[in-house]
């Protein structure tokens, strides 16, 4: 059963941010580069940067660093009245509107609190696998923060509709308490503080499944926290539940997911030449005179397994001769589903067997900017880049139920969350 729940949430004073959120909001911590974090420090004393993604000094210790700062900041700035806690208990109803593909869109979903499952629970299914490095990272900073300073991205399915109905309701309602627009996206925030509503919600979502689209390490560090408390002499349960932002998956418009390109570092040494070679016998091989041209060529056909490769000197579309090979060549005890898609046979087939490349931790950098992934080739930082069509939503769904578990970096929802519209702190 999933227990959703409203919470009264930290969140800014509008009157001690002078009123403009888009001073203290952030993208989540893992898709900030460190000039974006430059710019978010500089943008505001009270950025939640501060804390999600704080700079680290040469003479950081282990009573003074990034973690234990971020812990001495968010106490100040709630002593201060920068951040208060809201008095009633409320779901956060989260609408964004963005252009993507030249189409208008608009993501309907709401913030509330959902209990984490305990072993063997199957409500909540996780998509892709988790790294060590990013999980060391996030825990250090729970242990300080106690508390959840950024939304997981769910995903839930409503036949019924239910939950978007009341959800529009509190939208047509009265103003936001949050409008905003950052980097071309509007971001607007109500609080449904109305019980019958939150009661429908909780009532509707009891047995429906969560999809993690976004934020497995901070699900993967919360659990392993909880578990850590319990063992802790006085614990009231406060660590039980997470921060979640719910999206509906019945309606398309709810969701935008682009594709991540795979950048090496190295690669076996062998030439373009060298590379068709290997990959012959199972891919038809075009050549492209650009990257404008290569990602044409792939979208248009997105439906089919393809992929595109940059090596310094030629552009290449690398499409699978046989639907049915993409079984074959993926050589795993994964379900039909999961071979099937594309950054599996990407990885398992293109990667592990046909090129034998290394993806130890380090080695792939993972980009939704075609170019970038280019000029990091063209400018000697990597050896090859392959780019990729997005994973579908259907796929997604598909792989989660059965169990397995897609490589590092399957899906880019567009657009991200902001973090620092409101936050669960555990006291």
């Amino acid at each position: 059963m999933s227990e959703v729940k409203p919470f009264k949430g930290l969140s800014y004073d509008p009157d001690k941010i002078g009123g403009c959120y888009s001073l203290v909001c952030a993208p989540p911590y893992d898709v900030i580069s460190p000039a974006e974090q430059d710019a978010l420090y500089a943008r505001s004393e009270y950025n939640i940067i501060r804390l999600i993604l704080g700079k680290s000094f040469p003479k950081d210790d282990e009573r003074d660093n990034k973690y234990t700062r971020a812990m001495r900041l968010l106490k100040e700035w709630t002593d201060k009245g920068i951040m208060r806690r809201d008095t009633v208990e409320s779901f956060y109803v989260y609408l964004q509107e963005y252009e993507a593909g030249g189409a208008k869109h608009r993501r309907l979903g709401f913030m509330g609190l959902m209990k984490i499952e305990e072993s063997g629970e199957k409500m909540v299914l996780p998509h892709e696998h988790t790294l060590a490095k990013p999980k060391e990272d996030r825990m250090d900073l729970i242990r300080q923060i106690r508390g959840n300073l950024s939304p997981i991205f769910s995903l839930f399915l409503d036949e019924t509709g239910e939950v978007e109905e009341i959800l529009e309701e509190s939208v047509s309602g009265g103003d936001p308490s949050v409008d905003i627009e950052i980097d071309g996206v509007r971001h607007m925030l109500w609080r449904l503080s109305d019980k019958d509503g939150q009661i429908r919600i909780s009532k509707k979502l009891r047995d429906k499944k969560m999809f993690i689209a976004d934020g497995h390490h901070r699900y993967a560090v919360a659990k392993s926290y909880r578990d850590m408390m319990r063992n802790e002499a006085g614990y009231d349960g406060n660590a039980d539940h997470i921060l979640m932002y719910f999206a509906d998956m019945r309606s398309d418009d709810n969701l935008t997911v682009m594709a991540t390109h795979r950048v090496l570092k190295k690669m076996p040494v062998f030439d373009d030449a060298g590379m068709v070679a290997r990959l012959d016998g199972y891919f038809n091989i075009k050549r492209c005179d650009s990257l404008k041209s290569l990602m044409k060529s792939l979208d248009s056909a997105s439906e089919n397994h393809v992929f595109g490769f940059f090596g310094g000197n030629e552009y290449l579309l690398l499409e699978l001769k046989d639907d049915i090979i993409a079984e074959e060549l993926v050589r795993s005890e994964k379900s039909p589903g999961w071979k099937r898609l594309d950054v599996s046979i990407l990885h398992s087939s293109i990667f592990e067997d046909l090129l034998e490349i290394d993806e130890e931790e380090g080695n792939i950098i993972y980009t939704r900017d075609a170019e970038e992934a280019e000029e990091a080739v063209s400018g000697g930082k990597a050896e090859g880049a392959f780019f990729l069509n997005p994973t579908r939503v259907a796929q997604l769904k598909a792989v989660a139920e059965s169990g397995d578990m897609m490589p590092q970096k399957s899906t880019y929802f567009y657009p991200k969350l902001l973090t620092g519209l409101v936050i669960n702190k555990f006291e």
